[in-house]
């Protein structure tokens, strides 16, 4: 047990995340003191299983990383280990270094600035300076203000992994809803495409589509037409930079879907093996052979792609290193145009996480091979001419696991990379998510804050509630473009006659 005794809870979260990295296995409380509050400096207490081991008052002047350092430092000396991502404790590390280089500051400056106020390890230094120097490459073509990125999911599956903690549904039981579940989304795409109407509101750009899941190729022949022409329908898609449409699974690729995709327009897509070790793949419920990924790889060549990514997991439960290196070479000797290396991460809310529980399990066995095998992946992947261009850290918020250093990177050969996924993570642009689970992010340039409107999860609530949907983004766009509308919009997204 870690308890924290502090001035105010403006640094709770921090504290308790930083405590989490060091013990996971501890439950944390963070106590505010209510006689401390007219303090002018920060008074922080901390014990550790009923012993204080911490106890001081910052002077006045005192920040949030001065107050994360100093316990920072005190957890360096109970635990005996160092975290490689020093006190950074939020999911996206590249943004600070993204910032201070889009401000003009020289690599060497904000090098400092990471090891010395943030006291990050000098291997994730690197990592992190050279994400932010790909993004900024990337992205500075683009007027963020203006441009806008669109999220189209698809909640269907061949089947459920056990990992998988996303809103996922199994397309063998859902089957009979697909049909209505694409109506529903033809409608909010309709209206939100009618939002962003060029000649109804001021200019704004479709810099990228991402079809995402869910596994989009889940859906048969018909419906994968259906959406492609929806989507052509009401959007402007010869306008987008990017087009993706995240494949995923080899057992729901055939070549018509990808003749499909082709024709549509579609740039990049995913083949997502994450092992190439049978027996894993078989634990994991994922319903595909090792040799179908080959298939459909070959397959997604020969109809014309030339933007491939693969997905990898590193940590999966019964995999040594031999297992991941194995994997990495059968990878790359297929010749993918990006990799992702996935950390794994037992989320609550997975079907693995479930079983553990019930078991009685507790950590990982894997994780303490995690930083060896993040750490060959990327040695490997920069020896074949494959470049980090983005990552996100990921949350242990079930506890089950030793390792800190939970980052998904994204290694692309140069002109391959995924210009959605950089949007996304670094907030620089609007992202509007549709369909079920869809989290829609309105970046307000001028404010320099970001507002969320969030679709139901389930596909039922989605079906029946899809005007609900329509209503939450026209109340939150309306009032953010308001200064770009005139009259003749006024009731623009009054639903009629015609509507899907």
């Amino acid at each position: 047990m870690i308890r924290f005794e502090i001035k105010s809870n403006e640094f709770s979260y921090d504290l308790k995340a930083l405590a989490l990295s060091f013990f996971p296995e501890k439950r944390c409380d963070v106590v505010q003191k209510e006689e401390w509050r007219e303090s002018s400096g920060y008074p922080v207490r901390c014990e550790m299983d009923g012993r204080q081991i911490l106890y001081e008052d910052l002077p006045e002047g005192y920040s949030k990383n001065s107050v994360k350092a100093l316990v920072y430092h005190c957890f360096v000396k109970q635990s005996g280990h160092t975290l490689p991502w020093g006190i950074l404790t939020g999911i996206r590390p590249a943004k600070i270094p993204l910032r201070m280089r889009m401000e003009g500051r020289g690599r060497e400056e904000t090098a400092s600035c990471l090891r010395e106020e943030y006291l990050v390890s000098e291997p994730k230094v690197r990592l992190a300076l050279d994400v932010a120097e790909k993004e900024y490459g990337l992205t500075k073509p683009f007027d963020h203000e203006k441009g806008f990125n669109l999220y189209i999911g698809i909640p269907f599956c061949p089947s459920i992994c056990q990992y998988c903690s996303f809103s996922s549904y199994d397309y063998r039981r859902y089957a009979g809803q697909a049909d209505d579940y694409l109506a529903a989304l033809e409608k909010e795409i309709r209206y939100t495409a009618k939002f962003f109407d060029k000649e109804k509101y001021a200019a704004k750009e479709l810099h990228t589509i991402y079809v995402g899941g869910g596994t989009p190729t889940a859906l048969n022949e018909g419906q994968m037409q259906r959406l492609m022409d929806m989507v052509h329908r009401y959007l402007p898609v010869a306008d987008a930079a990017e087009f993706t449409v995240e494949a995923g699974r080899p057992d729901s690729i055939t070549a018509d879907k990808l003749r499909i995709l082709k024709e549509a327009g579609v740039t990049r897509i995913s083949v997502n093996p994450q092992t190439m070790k049978q027996r894993t793949l078989e634990l994991l419920g994922r319903r595909h052979t090792v040799e179908q990924v080959r298939e459909a790889f070959h397959l997604a060549r020969e109809a014309g792609f030339d933007n491939i990514n693969m997905d990898l997991i590193a940590g999966l439960p019964g995999e040594g290193e031999e297992d991941f290196i194995h994997t990495l070479n059968e990878v790359s000797a297929l010749g993918p145009d990006s990799v992702t290396i996935h950390t794994l991460v037992i989320k609550r809310a997975s079907r693995m996480r479930r079983e553990q529980m019930e078991q009685g399990a507790g950590i990982n066995p894997e994780d303490a091979l995690i930083p060896v095998l993040q750490a060959a992946s990327e040695k490997i992947l920069r020896e074949q001419g494959y470049e980090p261009y983005y990552m996100y850290r990921q949350k242990n918020k079930a506890g089950t696991t030793r390792n800190t250093n939970q980052e998904n990177v994204a290694y692309a050969r140069p002109g391959k990379e995924c210009l959605y996924n950089i949007f996304i993570m670094e907030e620089l642009e609007t992202i509007v998510a549709l369909g079920s689970g869809g989290s829609t992010k309105h970046v307000i340039h001028g404010e320099n804050r970001m507002e969320r409107v969030e679709n139901v999860k389930s596909v039922e609530d989605y079906i029946t509630r899809i005007d609900e949907m329509i209503e939450r983004k026209e109340r939150e766009f309306k009032n953010g473009f308001k200064e770009e509308t005139n009259d003749r919009n006024e009731g623009y997204f009054t639903k009629g006659d015609g509507d899907p």
